[in-house]
C-alpha cells in the first residue's frame, strides 16, 4: 500500500535530532527517529576518546549501553533519519511513502530518490509547503534591499512607493493568498503576477489587465468597471503603492524566479507544516531543547508528544499506563480538561474576526517599528551590514 504522502520536519541541536513524518491526508503520525551523536552516560566526552585513554575492553562494555546512534554533522542528521524511516516503512506500516512535502532546506528528497527505498520502479515526488515558499520572495526582497544599499541604491526609503519593510510584508502576503486562492499553475502565476502589477499601477498607468473582473473581485479598478462606475484615484486606494519606475528592474525577475512552472506545481495543492509548530511545543514542554538530555529521555518525550498530538490531551493517561504507571480519575479529568481548553482556544482562533484583529494588530507594529527605525537615522543592527 503506498501512503498518499508525508510531512516531513526535524527537531535539531548539535548533537541530537528528531524527525517524524505524518499522512497529509489524516494528519496522524505515523513514525519517528531520534538520532543523537553523544552519549548521556559520559557527561560529554566521546567514547571513541575515552577507549583511547583506557582500553579497548572498556569499549566492549560500554557499546551495549552506548546510545550513540549517529555519526556526521548535525546538517546530515534529518538525511540519516529519513534513511531509517523510509527503508523500514514497508515492514513496519506496510506503507511506502512516495510523495514528501518539506520546506526544502535540506536535501533529504534529494538523497531519497538517490537511495530509491523501494525499487528502481517507484519514484518519490515532492511538494511545497506554500507558507515556506512565500518565504522565499520576503528574504530575496530583503537580500535585494541589503545588497542595493551596500552599492549606494536606496530602495527602501520613507516616501511614497519604496520597498519598505512593511510594503515586503504585504508583498508576501499576496504572494501566498495568490497560492492559495488557486488550485492551477495558470492561474497562480497569473494571480502572483497581477499582485506586483496592481501596486505599480497609478492614475496615469492603471495596469490591473491580469486582475481579476467582476463585482466581487479584490481589484477596486475591477470592481469598478463591471459596476459601470469611474474608478477612485489610486493614491487612496493602492494599499502597497510601489514605484516602477525605480522598483520594476528590481523584482520582476524576482518574481518571474519564484513564478516558474516547477515550483508552483509543487503548490498545487496548498499543503503547509504549521501542525508542525504544535507538536514543536508538545515535545520541549516535556524536553526543553537548551539542556542536553539522554537519548531514551528524548525518545520518551518524543512517543508521548505523537501520542497526545495524535489523539488530544485526553490520552495521557494511556500514555502513562503503557509506559507502566499507574493512574488515576484526576489525571483523566484534567486531560479531559486541557482537551476541551484546546478546543474552545482552536475555534476561537479560527474565527473572522480574530484573524483580521491580529493583522491589523501586526501591520499596526510592523509601522511602529519602521518609524521608529527611520527616526533614529535607519537601521543600526543587521547581519553583515556594517
Amino acid at each position: 500500500m503506498m501512503a498518499p504522502g508525508l510531512l516531513v520536519d526535524t527537531l535539531r541541536t548539535l548533537e541530537l535530532g528528531v524527525l517524524w513524518t505524518y499522512s497529509l491526508d489524516s494528519v496522524l503520525m505515523p513514525m519517528s527517529c531520534v538520532p543523537t551523536a553523544r552519549c548521556a552516560s559520559l557527561r560529554g566526552r566521546s567514547c571513541f576518546r575515552k577507549s583511547q585513554r583506557s582500553n579497548a575492553a572498556w569499549l566492549v562494555d560500554h557499546l551495549d549501553k552506548c546510545e550513540v546512534n549517529y555519526k556526521g554533522s548535525s546538517g546530515m542528521m534529518e538525511v540519516e533519519a529519513a534513511r531509517v524511516i523510509w527503508r523500514r516503512s514497508v515492514n513496519t506500516n506496510k506503507l511506502r511513502y512516495t510523495t514528501l512535502l518539506s520546506d526544502g532546506d535540506s536535501k533529504t528528497f534529494t538523497e531519497l530518490n538517490d537511495i530509491k527505498p523501494y525499487g528502481e520502479d517507484i519514484h518519490i515526488d515532492k511538494e511545497e509547503c506554500v507558507n515556506h515558499v512565500s518565504k522565499r520572495l520576503g528574504t530575496a526582497l530583503r537580500n535585494m534591499v541589503t545588497d542595493c544599499r551596500k552599492r549606494g541604491v536606496t530602495l527602501g526609503g520613507r516616501g511614497r512607493g519604496q520597498l519598505t519593510a512593511n510594503a515586503i510584508r504585504k508583498l508576501q502576503i499576496y504572494y501566498n493568498r495568490a497560492i492559495r486562492s488557486n488550485k492551477d499553475v495558470c492561474s497562480m502565476k497569473k494571480a502572483i503576477m497581477a499582485s506586483l502589477y496592481h501596486c505599480f499601477s497609478t492614475d496615469e498607468n492603471p495596469q490591473h489587465e491580469l486582475c481579476p473582473a467582476g463585482e466581487s473581485s479584490w481589484c477596486f479598478f475591477q470592481e469598478a468597471l463591471a459596476k459601470h462606475q469611474v474608478p477612485g484615484p489610486h493614491k487612496h486606494l493602492i494599499h502597497t503603492p510601489l514605484n516602477e519606475e525605480k522598483l520594476a528592474a528590481h523584482l520582476l525577475p524576482i518574481y518571474e524566479r519564484l513564478s516558474e512552472e516547477h515550483l508552483l506545481s509543487r503548490c498545487v495543492s496548498g499543503k503547509t507544516q504549521n501542525a508542525n509548530e504544535c507538536l514543536h511545543s508538545l515535545i520541549w514542554s516535556r524536553c526543553a531543547k537548551d539542556h542536553f538530555a539522554s537519548r531514551s529521555r528524548d525518545e520518551f518525550a518524543v512517543l508521548t508528544a505523537i501520542r497526545e498530538f495524535n489523539f488530544g490531551p485526553a490520552a495521557a493517561a494511556d500514555s502513562a499506563q503503557f509506559f507502566g504507571f499507574q493512574t488515576g480519575h484526576h489525571m483523566k479529568r484534567l486531560g479531559a480538561a486541557r482537551m476541551h481548553k484546546r478546543v474552545r482556544n482552536s475555534l476561537k482562533a479560527v474565527r473572522d474576526k480574530q484573524s483580521k484583529r491580529r493583522d491589523k494588530v501586526r501591520a499596526a507594529k510592523s509601522k511602529r517599528l519602521e518609524e521608529l527605525v527611520q527616526l533614529e537615522g535607519g537601521p543600526a543592527y543587521a547581519a553583515g551590514m556594517f
